[in-house]
């Protein structure tokens, strides 16, 4: 793609690039939805309709690739799946479940910077020295809404503080998966030129779906030991059923994982990668509305300054980083 889109490109381009990022932000609304379940449960049923979606819609497509794959291809998608997906959103999960949307969001929109981090010998890196001061501003936006976390009583949360602690670790643990993810796949794929990225997404959520159903059955088990644990699948039959199904395989499965998928292709494809490094900030942005929607009231003094520190700190790197004329978050394309 060129780097300048004609005008209508460009038009379609962003509203395809926002598009996606309003579609990834609710994920972290739904723990919020349906609090009565656990992050496993949540992560079961959107990623074993994401691998059916992927199935029943790019089916011609994955039946010319399927034979053609070889086993480090098996691999690499079992490994990104997990990473990038199973994983990765039973940890997002739980940070939403004990410690709210704001701190989730914050820690988890570190992303395009982690990501640039560890890509740091990719083509189109900035040095590590280039990167201390937005860090800095981020790390302190993180530490801001931490203590907000800790000294406010919110009326929406039922956490203890070791759970708001656990909340903390569960959301870094998310960033640190879903950034291995991002780095490892787009490495694979430009290794790997022969597999058309689109396909590659698909075969993502079949093996995806295939993984969750195995850990339907480990979190089955785990619930005869330990009900209450973010590691069980709930079966309590007096729970929202309907809702949880309704929001998590259509709501969420199709909109979030599919078609949020497919909107950030069309962006990749119509804008330069140093703009689309910079719309993934929408997702971060539509988890905060959403969340503050939901909840029904505007930031405290406190979350207005992490969110202004955080945010500030990820556009400033990304300024950096486009201003050299790199790539940032083309990796994102692929395993959201």
């Amino acid at each position: 793609m060129s780097n300048n889109p004609s005008p209508e490109q460009f038009r379609r381009g962003i509203f395809a690039g926002v598009g996606a990022g309003a579609m990834w932000g609710l994920v972290f609304l739904y723990p919020r939805l349906v609090p009565e379940f656990s992050p496993m449960s949540l992560m079961v049923l959107r990623y074993i309709c994401y691998g059916l979606f992927a199935v029943l819609l790019s089916w011609r497509a994955l039946r010319d690739v399927w034979g053609r794959l070889q086993g480090q291809d098996w691999r690499m998608l079992v490994k990104i799946s997990l990473q990038a997906n199973i994983l990765y959103y039973v940890c997002l999960a739980t940070g939403v479940k004990f410690g709210g949307i704001a701190p989730t969001t914050l820690i988890i929109g570190m992303l395009p910077v982690t990501i640039a981090l560890l890509g740091r010998n990719d083509v189109g890196s900035l040095p590590w020295k280039r990167m201390i001061a937005p860090i800095a501003l981020m790390a302190m936006g993180i530490m801001v809404i931490s203590y907000d976390l800790f000294t406010h009583a919110s009326d929406h949360l039922d956490s203890s503080a070791w759970q708001r602690g656990l909340a903390l670790f569960a959301a870094t643990a998310a960033l640190v998966l879903w950034t291995l993810a991002a780095v490892n796949n787009a490495r694979y794929l430009r290794s790997h030129n022969a597999i058309d990225p689109r396909t590659w997404s698909d075969l993502c959520g079949v093996v995806t779906g295939l993984l969750a159903l195995v850990m339907l059955g480990v979190g089955l088990v785990w619930a005869q030991f330990s009900p209450s644990s973010i590691f069980a699948i709930s079966t309590d039959a007096n729970l929202p059923w309907l809702k949880f199904l309704l929001i998590g395989g259509v709501v969420i499965a199709f909109c979030a994982s599919w078609l949020g998928n497919i909107l950030w292709n069309v962006a990749s494809h119509l804008l330069p990668i140093s703009l689309t490094g910079q719309l993934i900030i929408s997702e971060t942005l539509f988890s905060l509305i959403y969340g503050f929607v939901y909840d029904g009231r505007w930031p405290r003094v406190l979350e207005w300054l992490a969110m202004s520190l955080a945010l500030g700190g990820v556009v400033w790197a990304i300024r950096l980083h486009a201003d050299k004329g790199g790539e940032i978050s083309e990796e994102a394309a692929q395993v959201h």
